[in-house]
């Protein structure tokens, strides 16, 4: 049966959340299908899964071998039915009108995609004393959206409601950290419009254990590549703010990479594959003309500061 949204939920080591974050999945609605993935969870997450779904006939489960992330998600977009696909991390929660609201802004403006705020979370739930909320309620052009990239609710998957066709046809990329910024990239040089929501629909949960809070490998050199991609998606749209600021966060993030990188992979293939991509990406933006004065102080300010970089672009 066709459903109007899909939420697909990677469920790995979550028993301790799994059950809130369904529950507030539950509450959007009988339009809405839920697919929980066990990706080979060693916990009891399979069985209380399994439970929920027995309990509620809006829940779908999806057992595989552990895949990442990425393979989780990709299970969940594989078998979705609904016309419109979100993530829910399984430690997040989401808010009661999450779904009508992202919804009924996305027909309304015949948006591609809705995306709202974010409210952060610590670890037991408590509200968080860090904000970012660089979204107003509004409805942003392709180009636009590209040039807003590096704030958070766009970047992530998790804060919207996409439709179903681009998501499919822009699978997470295997094996990849960072996953969100490789498919926001994509789909954002393929649509018309974004709607955007002020009100923080999303809860997300500050978790000490994630990929960007776990020791440093080779691996986060993956977050260099996504940024390249962010940039290449600014670059088509002309964003030469954008693209600078791109340019920028890869070299910072490089450095900081490289200084807590354990010294035996400092000399790994992969370090001299990033340095390589940084060099073509300061290439592009020199030749694009985006290495102004200007771009490199808001540049400056947006490390300093995000909230005063978002009010200086007149964002927020």
């Amino acid at each position: 049966m066709q459903k109007l949204i899909t939420f697909a939920v990677p469920c790995y080591n979550s028993a301790a959340y799994m059950r809130h974050c369904i529950e507030t999945l539950l509450s959007a609605g009988e339009q809405a299908e839920i697919i929980l993935v066990d990706d080979g969870s060693p916990d009891n997450c399979p069985a209380m899964c399994d439970a929920i779904a027995k309990r509620d006939s809006r829940v779908r489960v999806i057992h595989q071998e552990n895949k990442g992330v990425d393979g989780a998600k990709n299970a969940g977009i594989d078998s979705a039915r609904g016309n419109w696909i979100g993530f829910v991390d399984q430690d997040d929660l989401i808010d009661k009108t999450y779904y009508e609201k992202l919804y009924h802004a996305a027909k309304q403006t015949g948006a591609e995609i809705a995306v709202s705020n974010i409210l952060y979370m610590e670890a037991d739930g408590s509200v968080s004393v860090y904000k970012d909320l660089p979204l107003r309620d509004e409805v942003l052009t392709a180009a636009e959206a590209a040039r807003r990239i590096r704030a958070t609710p766009m970047v992530h998957v998790t804060s919207k409601l996409q439709r179903q066709e681009l998501v499919k046809a822009n699978r997470f990329l295997d094996g990849k950290d960072y996953e969100d910024a490789f498919m926001s990239s994509a789909i954002l040089e393929q649509i018309n419009k974004v709607a955007c929501l002020a009100e923080p629909l999303y809860h997300f949960r500050i978790n000490p254990q994630s990929v960007t809070h776990r020791k440093i490998i080779l691996k986060n050199l993956d977050e260099i590549e996504a940024n390249y991609r962010m940039l290449q998606c600014t670059m088509k749209y002309g964003q030469k703010d954008a693209a600078y600021l791109q340019y920028a966060v890869m070299k910072g993030y490089f450095k900081k990479i490289m200084k807590n990188l354990p010294p035996e992979d400092r000399n790994d293939p992969k370090v001299q594959q990033t340095i390589d991509l940084i060099r073509k990406a300061e290439t592009e933006v020199r030749q694009a003309g985006a290495d102004t004065l200007r771009n490199k102080l808001e540049a400056a300010v947006w490390f300093r500061n995000k909230t005063v970089y978002y009010h200086l672009k007149g964002w927020a």
